[in-house]
This record gives structure tokens, sequence and C-alpha cells, in this order.
């Protein structure tokens, strides 16, 4: 018995493993814009046979040593702005739990 053969739409070369890593990709590359550092040659490649990783991986492009100083500079002082920030502000007050009336005709 031979099994019917459909036809496919463009929706059968989707890659749902790549499409996730490059969702990753635009939010990792946002992120750091947000703080002044920009990776220019961020790609997604595809898994490997000869390599150890089980799927698709974000390259970070070629970086030079004098650039990924200069990242690392603008991303330390944002984290101690930061830090410096959350030791200055004033703890925040605890709420009040207000009590519910046990009956509902109840007043208050």
């Amino acid at each position: 018995m031979q099994q019917k053969i459909c036809p496919v739409g463009p929706e059968h070369f989707d890659d749902q493993d790549r499409d996730y890593a490059v969702v990753a990709g635009v939010e990792l590359v946002n992120a750091l814009r947000k703080l002044g550092v920009d990776l220019e040659g961020i790609a997604v490649s595809a898994p490997c046979d000869r390599c150890s990783s089980v799927g698709y991986v974000l390259d970070l492009g070629p970086v030079e040593p004098a650039h990924a100083l200069k990242m690392a500079a603008t991303i330390n002082e944002y984290a101690e702005e930061s830090h410096r920030l959350r030791e200055q502000a004033p703890p925040s007050p605890k709420r009040k739990r207000k009590r519910r009336a046990k009956n509902l005709n109840a007043t208050l």
C-alpha cells in the first residue's frame, strides 16, 4: 500500500530552534545597547557536527581585546551605579493588610 504524500508549504522549513536563538540574540543586543554596548558582529550559528553544542549558538563576532575591555568598563559602570542606587534607597515600608469582614453584611 502506497502512502499518500501531501504538498508542503513554507512552514515546512521553519526552524523553531533557530527562531528561539534569534529572539535570544535580539534581546541580548537590545539590552546591551541600553547600556551603550554594541555587539556589531553577533550572529546565530547552526549546530556543528564537530562541536559539543547541541543547538544553535550566538556568536559574539570578532571582538578585539581593546573593544572587549571598553564594553566591560561600560557594563561595570552601570552595574556599580545600580548597586549604589540600591544601597542609597530607603527601605520600602511594609504594607498593612486590610482585614476582611467575615460576614459580608457586617459594617466596618
